[in-house]
């Protein structure tokens, strides 16, 4: 699928919002700045790093009803090079399962969204490119699960190796005419993608997990990914597992629990954990309501530990969870979730930590007002040189992705 460029008209429809901004908000008001908002009708930002550690922006654009998938770059204090990955008619746009794209080695990118199965109800399925030139020219989408049940498949979670990518996904093929839906398994599955070549064999990872939580990872020292989802036991307990995973041998092996939480729900919270690393330590970053009391954790572990250490609360006010974390070139660590504030309403509010771990201020800071809506979805973060960038979905008056730059 060949690149195409922004269109001027488009980004047009965006001024309007940027002059709002500008009138709204200066920096005695957020610890953010040079605060930027894409069109009407953009949504599900993530933001990464490309293959030269600058900032890049995955979202969808729905202004018709063909969405696309676009990315671009960070260049000169603005988003530019706006590009396209893929336009599809049958692509689900949900709030919690986002699409996701990273960068490889020797140009290789991958990317993927969801594509609605119309087969049956809350069904679909994944779809997933690769690009060899640095994301300017994409493959014909391939989907990394050969069943054909008609079932969810999403959440995935890309881990990028040198000849290629595993991509980890929650299956639910066991729901698929199941006689007891609320007993049938949600998996966790993975397969891999080699350079050039087709996917290979599934493999089932873990055979009873929640439903519908984002997951996280993170490379580790040795150059091996944690992963880290919400486990689902018979009892109902619904707490994160870890799992190390090499990509490029395909092998893994399960490492424990993040923290014995002990949240007894019949139901998925939509709530993942978010990890970030540094060459020192990992941070985790999680929301639980065990024992009907909202709260934030994080924990910390060197990379030559087993575990995370004892969990500390961030919040102050009640929060929500939707997490993100990410570290910048400098070592810094950096957390954004969904809290509550005294006026009734809620922020996006953050905590930053220096190389060793220490925090910069003693509660968090708030970033930017927010929507607890489905529509305001999650956070995303990415470090800098020095320094983050967020982004999020103001869903008001009409859903557009923002950006802004925290240091």
């Amino acid at each position: 699928m060949k690149a195409v460029s922004w269109k001027v008209s488009w980004f047009n429809c965006g001024i309007a919002f940027i002059a709002l901004l500008i009138a709204g908000c200066t920096e005695d008001d957020t610890p953010l700045h040079s605060v930027q908002s894409l069109p009407s009708q953009t949504h599900v930002p993530q933001l990464l790093a490309d293959a030269e550690g600058l900032p890049a922006l995955l979202y969808v654009q729905s202004m018709d009803s063909n969405p696309t998938l676009q990315w671009a770059r960070w260049q000169d204090g603005e988003w530019q090079d706006h590009r396209s990955i893929a336009s599809d008619p049958a692509m689900l746009i949900n709030w919690a399962d986002r699409p996701q794209m990273v960068f490889g080695s020797n140009g290789a990118a991958y990317a993927h969204w969801l594509t609605v199965d119309p087969r049956g109800d809350f069904a679909y399925g994944i779809a997933a490119v690769r690009s060899t030139d640095g994301g300017g020219t994409w493959s014909a989408p391939a989907r990394p699960h050969q069943d054909t049940a008609i079932a969810e498949h999403g959440f995935a979670q890309w881990l990028p190796y040198r000849d290629g990518a595993q991509l980890v996904w929650l299956d639910g093929r066991d729901f698929d005419g199941h006689p007891d839906p609320s007993q049938a398994r949600m998996e966790l599955r993975m397969n891999n993608w080699p350079a050039q070549e087709k996917w290979e064999k599934e493999a089932v990872l873990d055979s009873s997990v929640c439903t519908c939580c984002p997951m996280t990872a993170a490379q580790t020292s040795t150059g091996t990914y944690e992963l880290i989802y919400r486990d689902r036991t018979a009892d109902e307990i619904r707490d994160f597992s870890r799992m190390n995973i090499d990509a490029a041998g395909g092998s893994y092996e399960a490492s424990g629990p993040l923290h014995d939480d002990g949240w007894q729900i019949a139901a998925c919270p939509v709530n993942g954990a978010s990890l970030a690393a540094n060459d020192e330590r990992v941070l985790a970053v999680w929301y639980t309501a065990a024992g009907d009391q909202p709260q934030v954790l994080s924990a910390w572990r060197n990379h030559d530990e087993s575990g995370f250490g004892n969990p500390r609360a961030l919040h102050t006010n009640t929060p929500l969870g939707r997490i993100s974390t990410a570290s910048d070139e400098a070592g810094q660590l950096y957390a954004v979730w969904l809290q509550t504030n005294e006026t009734g309403g809620v922020d996006w509010v953050g905590m930053r930590w220096n190389a060793a771990g220490e925090p910069f201020t003693e509660e968090p800071e708030v970033l930017v007002a927010a929507s607890e809506r489905r529509a305001g979805g999650f956070p995303a973060l990415v470090g800098l040189r020095k320094g983050a960038m967020l982004g999020w979905t103001n869903p008001n008056p009409e859903p557009h992705v923002m950006t802004g730059l925290w240091k």
